[in-house]
């Protein structure tokens, strides 16, 4: 049955989709009993940890720069709010703006009170400011963990930094908890700092979420903790220890394929049909997560030629409605069965910094004669209005941006979020970088509170360790990227393939959209392939929270094809690395089967046999042997190679004992690369030996084509 036309069946969901649909249709919905953030309250979430000098605002018309605000949650877009300060650090003078969603921009470090007048009474949040520092240090980063015994919670921490300095640790309760905590002291030894706090169960007759920041030169991005009692009220009783901010079991070791919706079926039938119909080729490969771009009612459709991105459906005209050309709700419903037969989650991507111009509600907007002319105005941000000039991120006509200073856009948005959550398994949330912070954190908290498992993907690039702690699990690795294009780049010579694309070669390709973004790879060096290891290094360096999780990609819908821009042996090499190293490998449809145009059709009964096959091996052996898992460590180790083009590194599983030797090589030809320790010289990928001519008497010496996996001895 099609959710959107036809009436749906009496359950739980009834409500919430009525509700919805009144939403995006302009009218007053009323209150909403079936989905809330937090505690259902308007009060404005976590204590915010931010640094003088940058404070939490949000910076119109700076493209790329972090945005964030002070917002209530569960808005009502018809209610009154207004923010002031309750309590300052000595010689203050911040104050937040005015409105209902606020600037706030301390000018002392320390500790600020801030009180949020809203419909359900005074909510009251914490605001830490650190002193301002140099961008360029590294961030520490922070573990919390909790251990009960005998009637008490005891809090533990573990505090790192990259290079000098010793770490501190300071605990805040969320202050929406009423609950006091002791701290019991802080043991700091060569970098790392431990600290301890307590906290009686008998206190805790409600979830509590605790949470630690580290500070050195810079602050750290926060962890926490959720103490949820058991019921019994007696000083006896107990709290189960929840980490909130780690990603989902399932999505920590997956594999990860993203399809360009309407160009992955057959293109004689590309439909939602056709899609589940092809599901047998990802499911042979070995995928869990299959991500979909945009495939809701857009003005991107079929039809739309390459020269303007082809039908790629990111500027949305109708957020509850899929693309009738792919067929209805209860097909895409249909599909997302499919794929969940065959144990294969689906990944909606979530497009809500802007809409499409053709977007019912910016129609109102700059029509002065629309009966909702004056409601809708205000749901955008503009450059200039009277001349209709929408504010937008690098020229991108006719994606104008929204405007999260309104509580009733955020009202909407959460609505949208709200019901594909009923149907997918997670977001990948696109221009992550255009929303503010305050309402990705709403977001996680309103899902993962109710469906544990619900994954969350953020784009943002450069990529911003901010977005992980409490608002996205897995980041897109930018910086691994660019440093695996500019390898591409410096290694292919005359390996580039001069084929043309598999379909609609003659049609004008714009330039990748990725190359409008600054190049994350800057700081590396990236004449040898040994900065893929600093690419991994530089997420320890820049402070993500220890659980987040990165995407490692060769391509995707916004860059041009690694297979065609750098040649064969470069892109598996290239996928070499993003198979070996640490994170969430992605294949971008057919970068497996030889596709070379960016956004092509899918070659079906074209496909490159032999690239098909070592993808298979890829992504087989990512997915049985250990040493190669989340849980595995990256290590450095001795070797010396004949070009800059080549680099080796270890793997090991602590709780298994097996490590492996990783050797890739970028460039033409075959390389020599001589390890420090001996190895076992039988590749893991080919079962072929890759020991050179001395390599089988030392067992050090390997020649490596592209890409090598060997046992250690």
């Amino acid at each position: 049955m099609d959710r959107r036309t036809e009436t749906p069946p009496p359950s739980d969901r009834t409500m919430s989709f009525d509700r919805r649909r009144i939403l995006a249709d302009g009218g007053d919905p009323g209150p909403d009993t079936e989905s809330e953030s937090g505690d259902g309250s308007h009060h404005p979430g976590p204590p915010r940890f931010v640094t003088v000098g940058e404070g939490i605002v949000d910076p119109n018309g700076n493209e790329m720069e972090t945005r964030d605000d002070l917002a209530p949650w569960n808005p009502d877009g018809e209610g009154t709010y207004a923010w002031h300060v309750l309590e300052s650090p000595d010689g203050s003078n911040a104050t937040p703006t005015d409105g209902p969603v606020a600037a706030f921009e301390p000018d002392v470090s320390g500790e600020y009170a801030l009180a949020l007048e809203a419909p359900d009474g005074t909510h009251d949040v914490t605001v830490r400011a650190f002193p301002e520092a140099d961008d360029d240090e590294p961030r520490p980063q922070v573990e919390l963990d909790a251990t009960v015994e005998e009637g008490t919670v005891h809090l533990s921490t573990t505090a790192t930094v990259v290079g000098d300095g010793d770490p501190t640790v300071e605990f805040y309760v969320d202050d929406r908890n009423d609950v006091a905590l002791e701290e019991a002291g802080t043991n700091e030894t060569d970098g790392t700092s431990a600290t301890d706090a307590t906290i009686p169960v008998s206190a805790i007759d409600e979830p509590v979420r605790v949470y630690a920041v580290a500070v050195a030169e810079r602050h750290s991005v926060p962890d926490a903790i959720e103490l949820v009692p058991d019921g019994d009220e007696t000083e006896d009783g107990s709290v189960t220890v929840e980490r909130p901010f780690e990603p989902p079991e399932w999505a920590v070791d997956a594999i990860v394929y993203e399809i360009f919706t309407r160009r992955f079926p057959d293109q004689d039938a590309p439909t939602f049909e056709t899609i589940a119909e092809r599901l047998d080729h990802l499911e042979d490969l070995g995928i869990d997560v299959l991500w979909l771009s945009p495939f809701l009612d857009a003005e991107s459709g079929f039809g739309t030629p390459m020269a303007f991105g082809g039908p790629h459906g990111y500027n949305t005209t109708d957020y509850f409605s899929v693309d009738p050309d792919l067929g209805s709700m209860s097909d895409f419903e249909a599909l997302v069965d499919a794929c969940h037969d065959r144990d294969i989650r689906v990944v909606f991507d979530l497009v809500i910094n802007h809409t499409s111009e053709t977007h019912p509600f910016f129609e109102a907007a700059v029509d002065e004669t629309h009966p909702d002319h004056e409601r809708y105005r205000d749901w955008y941000r503009w450059e200039d209005f009277d001349e209709r000039d929408a504010d937008t991120y690098f020229g991108w006509d006719g994606i104008p941006n929204l405007n999260y200073a309104n509580p009733a856009v955020r009202e909407y948005l959460l609505s949208v979020v709200d019901f594909w959550a009923d149907t997918v398994d997670g977001f990948r949330a696109d221009v992550a970088w255009g929303v503010p912070l305050s309402f990705w954190t709403e977001v996680a908290e309103r899902l993962t509170g109710t469906k544990s498992e619900f994954f969350l993907l953020d784009e943002t690039l450069p990529s911003d360790v901010e977005m992980g702690g409490g608002r996205f699990h897995v980041h897109h690795d930018d910086v691994l990227h660019d440093t695996l294009e500019e390898l591409g780049e410096s290694g292919a010579g005359d390996g580039a393939s001069e084929s043309p694309s598999v379909t609609d070669a003659t049609e004008p390709q714009e330039d990748a959209v990725a190359d409008e973004f600054t190049d994350s790879a800057a700081e590396l060096d990236t004449t040898t392939a040994e900065a893929i290891l600093d690419a991994v290094d530089e997420r320890r360096r820049r402070g993500a929270h220890p659980a987040s999780q990165w995407l490692l990609y060769v391509e995707n819908h916004d860059t041009d094809r690694y297979l065609a821009e750098y040649g064969r042996d470069a892109q598996r090499a290239a996928a070499g690395a993003t198979f070996t190293l640490p994170g969430l490998p992605m294949l971008y449809y057919g970068q497996e089967t030889g596709v070379t145009g960016r956004r092509d059709p899918m070659n079906w009964g074209a496909f490159d046999e032999d690239l098909l096959e070592y993808y298979r091996r890829l992504i087989d052996l990512r997915t049985s042997h250990p040493a190669l898992q989340a849980g595995a460590e990256l290590e450095r180790i001795e070797y010396d190679a004949d070009t800059d083009g080549a680099v080796a590194f270890a793997r090991a599983d602590p709780e298994s004992g097996c490590r492996v030797v990783v050797a890739l090589h970028f460039g033409d030809g075959a390389a020599t690369v001589r390890l420090g320790d001996p190895v076992d010289g039988t590749d893991l990928l080919t079962g072929g030996s890759v020991y050179d001519e001395d390599g089988e008497i030392e067992g050090r010496s390997l020649s490596v084509d592209t890409a090598v996996v060997v046992e250690c001895r």
